[in-house]
């Protein structure tokens, strides 16, 4: 961590600390009963996800937080998940993934697509609020995003057109009484 880094949170302490900021409750899932370290499954991906991923795993690291990595490789151009990963993810039942890249056209189906359905991952949801002490473009922020990830346009119905024009397709399903 830089020392850039270090000073920011120095900053962000003695403001938060020395003010009347009203602060947010943290969420967190507590340690299993008998306290020993828990398996997460880890799959570094593509891109930045590998810096990601390894600077998440340094934090646990730094926190000594009760937690061992389980790696799989596994890369967005790959034609399907690695034997053992999901038994991994279901076992461990957390899983630190980096972003994965998504091939474009051919008919290949997204990895990150057959995750979110085989997982039955149907919503991502993303917290987004102001921290106190630190400017933004924005004040007062506290809002959650919620996008559908299974269905619609997320659910990997895809062709190429013609070279480089990729179609998504969305299927409704329609009763009439």
């Amino acid at each position: 961590m830089s020392r850039q880094s270090f000073s920011l949170l120095k900053n962000l302490r003695s403001i938060a600390s020395g003010s009347k900021i009203q602060t947010r409750s943290v969420t967190y899932m507590p340690r299993p009963g008998d306290g020993k370290p828990r398996p997460v499954t880890l799959i570094p991906g593509d891109g930045v996800g590998p810096l990601v991923t390894n600077a998440v795993q340094q934090v646990m690291e730094a926190m000594h937080a009760p937690v061992y990595f389980e790696p799989f490789e596994v890369h967005g151009d790959m034609k399907s998940l690695p034997e053992g990963l999901l038994e991994s993810i279901k076992k461990n039942k957390v899983c630190l993934k980096g972003g994965l890249k998504t091939p474009v056209g051919g008919g290949v189906s997204s990895l990150n697509v057959n995750l979110r359905k085989e997982l039955d991952l149907f919503a991502s949801l993303v917290n987004c609020f102001n921290l106190p002490g630190l400017a933004s473009r924005h004040e007062n922020v506290d809002i959650v995003v919620i996008r559908e990830n299974t269905e619609g346009e997320y659910a990997g119905l895809e062709h190429e057109v013609v070279p480089g024009v990729v179609e998504s397709l969305k299927v409704q399903f329609l009763s009439f009484c």
